[in-house]
């Protein structure tokens, strides 16, 4: 095994990926074409089923580059533990706002001592192949994603930056800023002072900080404020904008 996240942010010092949407296991390969470090394979808003998220999976790993998905249930243990047993590298899971919704992640996504998940022999182990899978070596190797996107998950933030297991804190905009009344106000002070304490209690704890970006500007902003985890794009937002500028374009021209 393999945690691709952390290799290349030891070689580079910040990761780039996109959530894929589209439950496409060809998009996830052009991506790895293109030499993207993640995929989060989103299944919290979009319609992919855990057939599918399985050669997406396979598409990823074609490339090395690192598949993760987004679950749809935070509060679901035993799916999180199904999902490691069919192979995902890591789990990004949202909502998380406090101590214990972040311990109670950890007992089911990581076996003993660490936590209570089963131990499998399913694709995640390759059916056997990887022989130290269920001695330890998967807890090394399972990369931990925690979105904060609340007032009192940024409130608990370093209570939950405490949380043994933990990889990265995920900060969530959108849902962020609707939840402080402020949606839609990306230039917000509040904002960016409830961005700037989740950022500092991820360097304080020795937690990868990560976010969503839209865009390029916003891309590089973000990785040299210190976040290290980015997102530059959803898979299917991207084609919806692209192709809707090349329609433009063309009829715009005649």
């Amino acid at each position: 095994m393999h945690n691709l996240v952390k290799e290349k942010l030891e070689k580079s010092g910040y990761v780039l990926g996109a959530f894929v949407a589209s439950g496409s296991p060809t998009n996830v390969e052009i991506l790895g074409l293109n030499d993207l470090d993640f995929v989060l394979i989103d299944m919290e808003h979009a319609q992919t089923d855990m057939e599918t998220m399985v050669n997406m999976i396979r598409a990823a790993e074609l490339y090395d580059m690192a598949p993760l998905a987004r679950i749809y249930d935070p509060h679901d243990g035993p799916m999180m533990a199904r999902m490691l047993d069919v192979g995902i590298h890591g789990l990004m899971i949202p909502m998380v706002e406090t101590k214990e919704h972040a311990e109670y992640i950890i007992k089911n996504m990581k076996l003993a001592p660490l936590g209570k998940r089963g131990i499998g022999a399913g694709r995640g182990p390759r059916w056997g192949w990887y022989e130290n899978y269920n001695k330890g070596e998967v807890n090394d190797n399972t990369y931990v994603i925690m979105q904060c996107e609340t007032v009192k998950g940024v409130e608990n933030i370093e209570e939950i930056c405490q949380t043994r297991g933990l990889d990265c804190i995920f900060i969530g905009t959108a849902d962020l800023s609707q939840d402080m009344g402020v949606f839609g106000e990306s230039n917000n002070k509040e904002l960016e002072s409830a961005i700037d304490k989740v950022l500092e209690a991820c360097k304080k704890y020795n937690i990868v900080p990560g976010i969503i970006a839209g865009t390029q500007e916003v891309a590089t902003m973000r990785i040299q404020q210190g976040f290290q985890f980015v997102t530059i794009m959803n898979d299917l937002g991207f084609f919806r904008s692209v192709t809707k500028n090349r329609i433009d374009a063309v009829r715009n021209s005649l």
